[in-house]
């Protein structure tokens, strides 16, 4: 069994919460910290860019040709 130690770190680790300063000029999204390069259709790991950039900048415009992700088939 956990200790109340162990427990209250996973508690306060889900309590945090982004902080973004919106008055300072957003980073370009290659250099963001969400960002992900590898996800089909859109580029944030958020579906709304939490510095405010339009929904344009965030979902492609094509997606991506090949899906980086392995896929599991399912066996019946």
């Amino acid at each position: 069994m956990r200790e109340n130690g162990e427990l209250n770190f996973y508690r306060n680790l889900m309590k945090h919460e982004v902080t973004v300063d919106r008055n300072k000029t957003t980073p370009k999204c290659k250099l963001c910290c969400y960002y992900h390069p590898d996800f089909k259709y859109r580029r944030c790991l958020f579906a709304t860019c939490p510095y405010g950039k339009p929904d344009s900048e965030v979902f492609r415009q094509n997606p991506l040709k090949k899906d980086t992700f392995p896929r599991r088939e399912v066996v019946i």
